[in-house]
């Protein structure tokens, strides 16, 4: 199976980032936000290789995969794989429905 191209929507983009800020900030430094950034882009490199690694959702076309507290919602497009949803599984989910 040929290797898929990974984009992302703005809304991931925004919520990797608000992710990735809040533990530069609450840490003081960028080490653990460098840490989780290189595991999401393992995981993403593995996707890009076996795309069905993610459980469908009820919609029965967006797919989900579980990194630690984190779930990342995709969608297989094509000959891209598109990120959906970076979500932290520690927020609010009323707040997931909202945005």
């Amino acid at each position: 199976m040929a290797k898929k191209e990974v984009i992302w929507s703005s809304r991931a983009n925004t919520e990797l980032k608000e992710v990735l800020e809040f533990y530069t900030e609450r840490n003081g430094t960028t080490k653990y936000s460098l840490k989780l950034l290189n595991e999401i882009n393992d995981l993403l490199t593995t996707l890009s290789e076996s795309e069905f690694i993610g459980r469908l959702t009820e919609n029965k076309k967006t797919r989900v995969v579980v990194m630690k507290v984190y779930l990342i919602f995709y969608e297989i497009n094509g000959d891209h794989i598109e990120i959906l949803s970076f979500w932290d599984n520690r927020q609010d989910t009323k707040r997931r429905f909202k945005t």
